[in-house]
């Protein structure tokens, strides 16, 4: 008789166990799912206007706060101006706009607000390793007079690099465009030197 009741509560109790082991399951699931459907999207700072700003003026010098949103994209993240602070607004805000990353300028193209395009095979454009915001050193190779042996000299020295971008000629060829800052003294410099010879550009140490 001992022996039949014994039996009888082994099997029982591995039943209640796996009872009790889904509904835990179970229970938790639901729990998780509660947690994940009533927790807050994931915020991130951005930079806006703390009131109505000028374009023109560098960004540490203006009234700038701080806003948490779930999109940053296209704004200037942070919770300071931090490394921007010499960068300038290139339009004017009203207070409370966010500052966008397309309406703001780096110093450089403060001092040459003017951008001139070169394109270059990668061969001639330290192989296409420029981006934007390096600065470069622009040489000409030509032949002049009866001296036909080429002769390299430097047209431009330390240009900002606003934009770049690569391509492929038909050939296959990479080309690597840019659009350099200019004034209105270099801007003819680099023409002329487009069209008198061959362009090499060497990218500055940083």
């Amino acid at each position: 008789m001992m022996a039949v009741r014994t039996m009888a509560l082994s099997r029982a109790i591995p039943h209640l166990d796996r009872r009790y082991l889904i509904g835990g399951i179970l229970a938790g699931l639901s729990a998780i799912l509660v947690l994940m459907a009533t927790q807050p999207p994931a915020r991130t700072p951005v930079l806006v206007a703390g009131s109505d700003l000028a374009s023109g003026t560098p960004l540490v010098a203006l009234d700038v706060g701080v806003r948490w949103v779930e999109n940053p994209e296209g704004l200037v993240q942070g919770d300071s101006v931090g490394e921007l602070g010499d960068w300038s607004l290139a339009i004017p805000l009203a207070a409370g706009e966010p500052i966008l990353a397309s309406a703001i300028r780096p110093p450089e193209v403060v001092e040459a607000p003017h951008v001139f395009s070169m394109a270059l095979p990668s061969q001639h454009a330290a192989l296409g390793r420029i981006s934007s915001g390096d600065r470069i050193d622009v040489y000409l190779t030509s032949s002049s007079g009866i001296d036909t042996r080429p002769v390299t000299v430097l047209v431009a020295s330390n240009v900002y690099v606003v934009a770049v971008e690569s391509s492929e000629r038909a050939g296959g060829d990479p080309v690597v465009s840019m659009l350099l800052a200019v004034d209105d003294d270099l801007a003819p410099i680099l023409a002329g030197a487009v069209h008198a010879g061959t362009i090499d550009v060497v990218r500055r140490a940083p």
